[in-house]
Protein backbone atom coordinates (compact mmCIF):
# COMPACT_ATOMS: atom_id res chain seq x y z
CA UNK A 1 0.00 0.00 0.00
CA UNK A 2 1.40 3.40 -1.04
CA UNK A 3 1.76 5.72 1.99
CA UNK A 4 -0.33 8.86 1.92
CA UNK A 5 1.53 12.10 1.25
CA UNK A 6 0.92 15.30 3.16
CA UNK A 7 -0.71 18.13 1.17
CA UNK A 8 1.89 20.26 -0.56
CA UNK A 9 2.27 23.99 -0.02
CA UNK A 10 3.25 24.63 -3.63
CA UNK A 11 -0.32 24.85 -4.95
CA UNK A 12 -1.69 27.36 -2.41
CA UNK A 13 1.51 29.44 -2.60
CA UNK A 14 1.39 29.64 -6.41
CA UNK A 15 -2.30 30.61 -6.41
CA UNK A 16 -1.68 33.22 -3.72
CA UNK A 17 1.21 34.69 -5.70
CA UNK A 18 -0.90 34.88 -8.86
CA UNK A 19 -3.82 36.49 -7.06
CA UNK A 20 -1.52 39.12 -5.57
CA UNK A 21 0.11 39.64 -8.97
CA UNK A 22 -3.35 40.35 -10.42
CA UNK A 23 -3.71 43.11 -7.83
CA UNK A 24 -0.42 44.61 -9.08
CA UNK A 25 -1.86 44.73 -12.64
CA UNK A 26 -5.52 45.41 -11.89
CA UNK A 27 -8.20 46.28 -14.41
CA UNK A 28 -11.09 48.62 -13.72
CA UNK A 29 -14.16 46.55 -12.92
CA UNK A 30 -16.36 48.94 -14.92
CA UNK A 31 -15.82 50.62 -18.29
CA UNK A 32 -17.62 53.10 -20.55
CA UNK A 33 -17.06 52.04 -24.19
CA UNK A 34 -17.93 55.53 -25.49
CA UNK A 35 -16.08 57.95 -23.23
CA UNK A 36 -13.62 55.47 -21.72
CA UNK A 37 -14.16 56.85 -18.23
CA UNK A 38 -16.60 55.85 -15.52
CA UNK A 39 -17.83 58.12 -12.70
CA UNK A 40 -15.73 57.27 -9.63
CA UNK A 41 -18.85 56.79 -7.49
CA UNK A 42 -19.98 53.76 -9.50
CA UNK A 43 -19.11 50.32 -8.16
CA UNK A 44 -20.26 46.71 -8.17
CA UNK A 45 -22.28 45.87 -5.08
CA UNK A 46 -21.40 42.43 -3.71
CA UNK A 47 -24.09 40.57 -1.71
CA UNK A 48 -22.72 38.76 1.33
CA UNK A 49 -24.22 35.55 -0.07
CA UNK A 50 -22.03 36.04 -3.16
CA UNK A 51 -18.93 36.23 -0.97
CA UNK A 52 -19.65 32.85 0.61
CA UNK A 53 -19.02 31.06 -2.70
CA UNK A 54 -16.94 33.80 -4.32
CA UNK A 55 -14.57 31.54 -6.35
CA UNK A 56 -17.45 29.63 -7.90
CA UNK A 57 -19.68 32.65 -8.50
CA UNK A 58 -16.93 34.84 -9.97
CA UNK A 59 -15.87 32.05 -12.34
CA UNK A 60 -19.49 31.61 -13.41
CA UNK A 61 -19.56 35.35 -14.14
CA UNK A 62 -16.35 35.18 -16.15
CA UNK A 63 -17.57 32.30 -18.31
CA UNK A 64 -21.05 33.83 -18.74
CA UNK A 65 -19.54 36.99 -20.24
CA UNK A 66 -17.59 35.15 -22.96
CA UNK A 67 -18.40 35.57 -26.63
CA UNK A 68 -19.30 32.51 -28.69
CA UNK A 69 -15.80 32.30 -30.20
CA UNK A 70 -14.32 32.49 -26.73
CA UNK A 71 -16.70 29.81 -25.43
CA UNK A 72 -15.44 27.49 -28.16
CA UNK A 73 -11.89 28.39 -27.10
CA UNK A 74 -12.84 27.73 -23.49
CA UNK A 75 -13.97 24.18 -24.32
CA UNK A 76 -10.90 23.56 -26.49
CA UNK A 77 -8.60 24.87 -23.79
CA UNK A 78 -10.19 22.69 -21.12
CA UNK A 79 -9.57 19.61 -23.25
CA UNK A 80 -5.90 20.57 -23.61
CA UNK A 81 -5.61 21.27 -19.86
CA UNK A 82 -7.15 17.88 -19.06
CA UNK A 83 -4.79 16.01 -21.41
CA UNK A 84 -1.76 17.85 -20.00
CA UNK A 85 -2.86 17.09 -16.43
CA UNK A 86 -3.24 13.35 -17.08
CA UNK A 87 0.03 13.16 -19.02
CA UNK A 88 2.01 14.92 -16.28
CA UNK A 89 0.44 12.71 -13.62
CA UNK A 90 1.29 9.57 -15.62
CA UNK A 91 4.95 10.63 -15.88
CA UNK A 92 5.17 11.47 -12.17
CA UNK A 93 3.58 8.24 -10.93
CA UNK A 94 5.60 6.06 -13.30
CA UNK A 95 8.71 6.52 -11.17
CA UNK A 96 7.01 6.17 -7.79
CA UNK A 97 4.76 3.17 -8.27
CA UNK A 98 5.10 -0.33 -9.59
CA UNK A 99 4.01 -0.93 -13.17
CA UNK A 100 0.26 -1.57 -13.23
CA UNK A 101 -1.61 -3.82 -15.66
CA UNK A 102 -2.79 -1.84 -18.67
CA UNK A 103 -6.40 -2.82 -17.96
CA UNK A 104 -6.31 -1.25 -14.51
CA UNK A 105 -4.74 1.94 -15.89
CA UNK A 106 -7.39 2.28 -18.59
CA UNK A 107 -10.17 1.65 -16.10
CA UNK A 108 -8.82 4.31 -13.76
CA UNK A 109 -8.45 6.85 -16.58
CA UNK A 110 -11.99 6.14 -17.76
CA UNK A 111 -13.26 6.76 -14.25
CA UNK A 112 -11.37 10.06 -14.01
CA UNK A 113 -12.72 11.13 -17.42
CA UNK A 114 -16.32 10.33 -16.48
CA UNK A 115 -16.02 12.15 -13.16
CA UNK A 116 -14.44 15.18 -14.86
CA UNK A 117 -17.25 15.33 -17.44
CA UNK A 118 -19.91 15.06 -14.73
CA UNK A 119 -18.33 17.89 -12.73
CA UNK A 120 -17.96 20.09 -15.83
CA UNK A 121 -21.53 19.50 -16.99
CA UNK A 122 -22.76 20.21 -13.45
CA UNK A 123 -20.82 23.48 -13.51
CA UNK A 124 -22.50 24.47 -16.79
CA UNK A 125 -26.05 23.34 -15.96
CA UNK A 126 -26.18 24.74 -12.42
CA UNK A 127 -24.60 28.00 -13.59
CA UNK A 128 -27.22 28.34 -16.34
CA UNK A 129 -30.29 27.41 -14.27
CA UNK A 130 -29.57 28.81 -10.81
CA UNK A 131 -30.73 32.38 -10.32
CA UNK A 132 -28.08 32.88 -7.67
CA UNK A 133 -26.90 36.09 -5.98
CA UNK A 134 -25.68 38.68 -8.50
CA UNK A 135 -23.29 41.60 -8.61
CA UNK A 136 -25.30 44.77 -9.16
CA UNK A 137 -24.48 48.31 -10.24
CA UNK A 138 -24.50 50.82 -7.39
CA UNK A 139 -23.39 54.38 -6.71
CA UNK A 140 -25.45 56.02 -9.45
CA UNK A 141 -26.51 59.65 -9.26
CA UNK A 142 -30.07 60.20 -8.00
CA UNK A 143 -30.83 61.90 -11.33
CA UNK A 144 -29.94 58.78 -13.31
CA UNK A 145 -31.96 55.67 -14.05
CA UNK A 146 -30.35 52.29 -14.71
CA UNK A 147 -32.06 50.76 -17.74
CA UNK A 148 -31.97 47.61 -19.86
CA UNK A 149 -33.39 48.03 -23.38
CA UNK A 150 -33.61 44.40 -24.53
CA UNK A 151 -34.84 41.36 -22.57
CA UNK A 152 -37.24 38.46 -22.99
CA UNK A 153 -39.80 36.29 -21.24
CA UNK A 154 -41.44 32.94 -21.97
CA UNK A 155 -43.55 34.72 -24.61
CA UNK A 156 -40.51 34.46 -26.91
CA UNK A 157 -40.18 31.27 -28.94
CA UNK A 158 -36.57 30.75 -27.86
CA UNK A 159 -37.55 30.86 -24.17
CA UNK A 160 -40.84 28.96 -23.93
CA UNK A 161 -39.41 25.83 -25.57
CA UNK A 162 -36.40 25.61 -23.22
CA UNK A 163 -35.72 24.91 -19.55
CA UNK A 164 -36.46 28.63 -19.01
CA UNK A 165 -40.13 28.22 -19.94
CA UNK A 166 -41.09 29.50 -16.48
CA UNK A 167 -39.30 32.81 -17.05
CA UNK A 168 -42.32 35.13 -17.05
CA UNK A 169 -42.52 38.90 -16.60
CA UNK A 170 -42.19 38.67 -12.82
CA UNK A 171 -39.12 36.43 -13.11
CA UNK A 172 -37.69 38.97 -15.55
CA UNK A 173 -38.38 41.73 -13.02
CA UNK A 174 -36.67 39.81 -10.21
CA UNK A 175 -33.60 39.15 -12.39
CA UNK A 176 -33.23 42.84 -13.22
CA UNK A 177 -33.92 43.97 -9.64
CA UNK A 178 -31.11 41.78 -8.32
CA UNK A 179 -28.77 43.27 -10.96
CA UNK A 180 -29.53 46.86 -9.91
CA UNK A 181 -31.81 48.00 -12.77
CA UNK A 182 -34.45 50.66 -12.26
CA UNK A 183 -36.24 49.82 -15.52
CA UNK A 184 -36.13 47.06 -18.13
CA UNK A 185 -37.87 46.77 -21.51
CA UNK A 186 -39.50 43.43 -22.27
CA UNK A 187 -38.94 42.91 -25.99
CA UNK A 188 -40.19 39.45 -26.88
CA UNK A 189 -39.76 38.17 -30.43
CA UNK A 190 -42.56 39.46 -32.69
CA UNK A 191 -44.89 39.80 -29.71
CA UNK A 192 -45.79 43.30 -28.60
CA UNK A 193 -47.05 44.28 -25.18
CA UNK A 194 -50.71 44.37 -26.18
CA UNK A 195 -50.63 40.92 -27.78
CA UNK A 196 -49.04 39.40 -24.65
CA UNK A 197 -51.51 41.22 -22.35
CA UNK A 198 -48.71 43.12 -20.66
CA UNK A 199 -50.17 46.59 -20.71
CA UNK A 200 -47.98 49.45 -19.62
CA UNK A 201 -49.64 49.86 -16.22
CA UNK A 202 -49.35 46.15 -15.47
CA UNK A 203 -45.71 46.12 -16.46
CA UNK A 204 -44.92 49.07 -14.22
CA UNK A 205 -46.89 47.81 -11.20
CA UNK A 206 -44.24 47.02 -8.59
CA UNK A 207 -42.88 48.22 -5.30
CA UNK A 208 -40.44 51.09 -5.34
CA UNK A 209 -37.59 48.70 -4.68
CA UNK A 210 -38.36 46.62 -7.78
CA UNK A 211 -37.49 47.15 -11.42
CA UNK A 212 -40.14 48.84 -13.55
CA UNK A 213 -40.93 46.80 -16.66
CA UNK A 214 -41.48 48.70 -19.91
CA UNK A 215 -43.17 47.44 -23.09
CA UNK A 216 -41.58 46.72 -26.45
CA UNK A 217 -41.00 44.03 -29.06
CA UNK A 218 -38.20 42.56 -31.16
CA UNK A 219 -39.21 42.39 -34.82
CA UNK A 220 -37.65 39.81 -37.11
CA UNK A 221 -37.14 42.00 -40.16
CA UNK A 222 -35.18 41.37 -43.36
CA UNK A 223 -31.80 40.00 -42.24
CA UNK A 224 -32.13 42.09 -39.10
CA UNK A 225 -33.68 42.16 -35.66
CA UNK A 226 -35.13 45.55 -34.80
CA UNK A 227 -36.08 46.23 -31.19
CA UNK A 228 -39.04 48.60 -30.94
CA UNK A 229 -39.15 50.40 -27.60
CA UNK A 230 -42.59 51.48 -26.42
CA UNK A 231 -46.17 50.23 -26.27
CA UNK A 232 -46.20 49.45 -29.98
CA UNK A 233 -49.04 48.65 -32.31
CA UNK A 234 -48.91 45.20 -33.94
CA UNK A 235 -46.29 45.09 -36.70
CA UNK A 236 -47.32 43.56 -40.03
CA UNK A 237 -44.03 41.96 -41.05
CA UNK A 238 -45.36 41.10 -44.51
CA UNK A 239 -45.12 44.81 -45.33
CA UNK A 240 -41.44 44.96 -44.48
CA UNK A 241 -39.76 42.32 -46.62
CA UNK A 242 -36.44 42.92 -48.34
CA UNK A 243 -34.16 45.90 -47.85
CA UNK A 244 -36.83 48.42 -48.87
CA UNK A 245 -39.19 46.90 -46.32
CA UNK A 246 -36.56 47.10 -43.59
CA UNK A 247 -35.87 50.76 -44.35
CA UNK A 248 -39.62 51.45 -44.40
CA UNK A 249 -39.96 49.87 -40.94
CA UNK A 250 -37.22 52.10 -39.59
CA UNK A 251 -38.83 55.18 -41.10
CA UNK A 252 -42.28 54.30 -39.78
CA UNK A 253 -41.33 52.99 -36.33
CA UNK A 254 -42.14 56.24 -34.55
CA UNK A 255 -44.88 57.74 -36.69
CA UNK A 256 -46.83 54.52 -37.38
CA UNK A 257 -45.94 52.19 -34.50
CA UNK A 258 -45.26 54.78 -31.82
CA UNK A 259 -41.88 53.34 -30.84
CA UNK A 260 -38.16 53.97 -31.10
CA UNK A 261 -36.07 51.54 -33.16
CA UNK A 262 -32.88 49.91 -31.91
CA UNK A 263 -30.73 47.70 -34.18
CA UNK A 264 -29.93 44.44 -32.41
CA UNK A 265 -26.71 42.47 -32.54
CA UNK A 266 -25.45 40.28 -34.10
CA UNK A 267 -27.68 40.69 -37.17
CA UNK A 268 -26.64 44.19 -38.24
CA UNK A 269 -22.97 43.29 -37.84
CA UNK A 270 -23.36 40.17 -39.95
CA UNK A 271 -25.74 41.44 -42.64
CA UNK A 272 -25.72 45.24 -42.75
CA UNK A 273 -22.23 46.33 -41.78
CA UNK A 274 -21.66 48.20 -45.05
CA UNK A 275 -24.95 50.11 -44.81
CA UNK A 276 -24.92 51.41 -41.23
CA UNK A 277 -25.15 54.99 -42.48
CA UNK A 278 -28.12 54.07 -44.65
CA UNK A 279 -29.93 52.46 -41.71
CA UNK A 280 -29.37 55.51 -39.52
CA UNK A 281 -30.38 58.00 -42.20
CA UNK A 282 -33.55 55.97 -42.89
CA UNK A 283 -34.83 56.46 -39.36
CA UNK A 284 -33.01 54.01 -37.09
CA UNK A 285 -32.92 55.58 -33.65
CA UNK A 286 -30.15 53.56 -31.99
CA UNK A 287 -27.52 50.83 -32.17
CA UNK A 288 -26.63 48.12 -29.68
CA UNK A 289 -22.87 48.15 -29.23
CA UNK A 290 -22.77 45.77 -26.25
CA UNK A 291 -24.95 42.66 -26.09
CA UNK A 292 -24.43 40.01 -23.41
CA UNK A 293 -25.67 37.12 -25.57
CA UNK A 294 -22.60 35.02 -26.52
CA UNK A 295 -23.34 35.07 -30.26
CA UNK A 296 -23.84 38.85 -30.13
CA UNK A 297 -20.84 39.60 -27.93
CA UNK A 298 -18.29 39.55 -30.77
CA UNK A 299 -17.78 43.24 -31.58
CA UNK A 300 -14.12 44.19 -31.55
CA UNK A 301 -12.87 47.55 -30.32
CA UNK A 302 -12.40 48.97 -33.87
CA UNK A 303 -15.91 47.83 -34.79
CA UNK A 304 -17.37 49.48 -31.69
CA UNK A 305 -15.60 52.72 -32.63
CA UNK A 306 -17.08 52.50 -36.14
CA UNK A 307 -20.64 52.17 -34.84
CA UNK A 308 -20.11 54.98 -32.33
CA UNK A 309 -18.88 57.23 -35.14
CA UNK A 310 -21.96 56.48 -37.25
CA UNK A 311 -24.27 57.05 -34.28
CA UNK A 312 -22.60 60.35 -33.42
CA UNK A 313 -22.88 61.54 -37.03
CA UNK A 314 -26.61 60.78 -37.19
CA UNK A 315 -27.37 61.70 -33.56
CA UNK A 316 -28.49 58.14 -32.80
CA UNK A 317 -28.22 56.72 -29.30
CA UNK A 318 -26.05 53.69 -28.49
CA UNK A 319 -26.92 51.09 -25.89
CA UNK A 320 -25.72 48.00 -24.08
CA UNK A 321 -28.27 45.26 -23.46
CA UNK A 322 -28.59 42.05 -21.50
CA UNK A 323 -30.70 40.29 -24.17
CA UNK A 324 -31.64 38.13 -21.19
CA UNK A 325 -33.57 34.94 -21.92
CA UNK A 326 -33.55 33.87 -18.27
CA UNK A 327 -30.31 31.91 -18.31
CA UNK A 328 -27.76 32.42 -15.56
CA UNK A 329 -27.34 35.24 -13.09
CA UNK A 330 -24.70 37.57 -14.54
CA UNK A 331 -25.35 41.14 -15.61
CA UNK A 332 -22.63 42.34 -17.99
CA UNK A 333 -23.86 45.82 -18.91
CA UNK A 334 -26.08 48.65 -17.68
CA UNK A 335 -27.33 51.92 -19.21
CA UNK A 336 -27.59 55.21 -17.37
CA UNK A 337 -30.35 57.55 -18.54
CA UNK A 338 -30.90 60.98 -17.03
CA UNK A 339 -34.28 61.28 -15.37
CA UNK A 340 -36.21 64.52 -15.68
CA UNK A 341 -38.17 65.59 -12.58
CA UNK A 342 -41.83 65.78 -13.54
CA UNK A 343 -45.29 65.05 -12.21
CA UNK A 344 -45.83 62.08 -14.54
CA UNK A 345 -45.33 58.65 -12.98
CA UNK A 346 -44.85 57.00 -16.39
CA UNK A 347 -41.18 56.10 -16.09
CA UNK A 348 -41.12 54.27 -19.44
CA UNK A 349 -42.38 57.32 -21.34
CA UNK A 350 -39.80 59.48 -19.60
CA UNK A 351 -37.01 57.14 -20.71
CA UNK A 352 -38.27 57.20 -24.31
CA UNK A 353 -38.35 61.00 -24.29
CA UNK A 354 -34.74 61.04 -23.20
CA UNK A 355 -33.76 58.60 -25.94
CA UNK A 356 -35.24 60.95 -28.52
CA UNK A 357 -32.57 63.50 -27.64
CA UNK A 358 -30.08 61.29 -29.52
CA UNK A 359 -26.46 60.33 -29.06
CA UNK A 360 -25.86 61.61 -25.54
CA UNK A 361 -29.04 60.14 -24.06
CA UNK A 362 -27.42 56.94 -22.78
CA UNK A 363 -24.24 56.22 -20.87
CA UNK A 364 -23.16 52.58 -21.12
CA UNK A 365 -21.43 50.89 -18.19
CA UNK A 366 -20.00 47.42 -18.89
CA UNK A 367 -17.99 44.94 -16.83
CA UNK A 368 -14.39 43.98 -17.36
CA UNK A 369 -14.10 40.58 -19.03
CA UNK A 370 -12.09 38.51 -21.48
CA UNK A 371 -13.07 39.99 -24.83
CA UNK A 372 -13.17 38.28 -28.22
CA UNK A 373 -10.25 40.39 -29.49
CA UNK A 374 -8.14 40.06 -26.35
CA UNK A 375 -4.46 39.15 -26.79
CA UNK A 376 -5.03 35.79 -25.09
CA UNK A 377 -4.76 32.93 -27.64
CA UNK A 378 -8.01 31.05 -28.17
CA UNK A 379 -6.61 27.79 -26.78
CA UNK A 380 -5.65 29.60 -23.56
CA UNK A 381 -9.13 31.00 -22.99
CA UNK A 382 -9.60 29.07 -19.67
CA UNK A 383 -6.43 30.67 -18.30
CA UNK A 384 -7.46 34.05 -19.68
CA UNK A 385 -10.87 33.86 -18.03
CA UNK A 386 -9.34 33.21 -14.61
CA UNK A 387 -6.68 35.91 -15.00
CA UNK A 388 -9.06 38.62 -16.25
CA UNK A 389 -11.56 37.66 -13.53
CA UNK A 390 -8.84 38.13 -10.91
CA UNK A 391 -7.73 41.45 -12.41
CA UNK A 392 -11.22 42.91 -12.18
CA UNK A 393 -12.26 41.54 -8.78
CA UNK A 394 -10.91 44.02 -6.28
CA UNK A 395 -9.58 43.26 -2.80
CA UNK A 396 -12.80 42.00 -1.19
CA UNK A 397 -13.27 39.16 -3.65
CA UNK A 398 -9.51 38.50 -3.69
CA UNK A 399 -9.58 37.96 0.06
CA UNK A 400 -12.57 35.63 -0.32
CA UNK A 401 -10.56 33.59 -2.84
CA UNK A 402 -7.57 33.45 -0.48
CA UNK A 403 -9.74 32.27 2.39
CA UNK A 404 -11.05 29.43 0.24
CA UNK A 405 -7.59 28.44 -1.00
CA UNK A 406 -5.98 28.32 2.43
CA UNK A 407 -9.09 26.93 4.09
CA UNK A 408 -9.03 24.02 1.64
CA UNK A 409 -5.33 23.45 2.32
CA UNK A 410 -5.89 23.57 6.09
CA UNK A 411 -8.74 21.06 5.82
CA UNK A 412 -6.58 18.65 3.82
CA UNK A 413 -3.66 19.06 6.24
CA UNK A 414 -5.93 18.37 9.21
CA UNK A 415 -7.36 15.32 7.53
CA UNK A 416 -3.84 14.01 6.86
CA UNK A 417 -2.77 14.67 10.44
CA UNK A 418 -5.80 12.84 11.83
CA UNK A 419 -5.14 9.93 9.50
CA UNK A 420 -1.51 9.67 10.61
CA UNK A 421 -2.58 9.86 14.23
CA UNK A 422 -5.00 6.99 13.74
CA UNK A 423 -2.34 4.88 12.04
CA UNK A 424 0.22 5.47 14.79
CA UNK A 425 -2.33 4.54 17.47
CA UNK A 426 -2.91 1.08 15.98
CA UNK A 427 -1.28 -1.78 17.93
CA UNK A 428 1.98 -2.97 16.34
CA UNK A 429 2.18 -6.66 15.50
CA UNK A 430 5.04 -8.54 17.19
CA UNK A 431 7.23 -11.09 15.45
CA UNK A 432 8.89 -13.87 17.53
CA UNK A 433 11.61 -16.19 16.34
Amino acid sequence: MTPRRPPRLAGPLILTALLLAARLWPAAALHDPVSGTVPPALYLKIPWTYLILAPLFSLWDGVSMLSMSRLIGFLTGLVLVYLAWRAIRAVRTRHTQQREPIGRVLLRELGVLVLSLVLFLSFLVIGALWHRPMLSLAGTDFREMVVDFHSHTKASHDVKDTWMRGFDAEANRRWHTRAGFDAAFITDHNVNSRQSHLASRELQAASRSSTVLCPGTEVSAWKAHIVLLGDTLPVDRSRHRGLDGLLALLGASDSVYGALSLASLPEYRRNHWERLDQLASSGLDGFEIVNASPKANELTRPEIDTVISVARTHNSFVAGVSDSHGWGATSMVWNLVNSVPETSSDICSMILRQLRTGFGAVRIIERHRLRPDSWWPTCLTPVGVVWETWRGMGWILTLAWLLWIWGWFAARALRFALGESNVSSLPQSSHTG
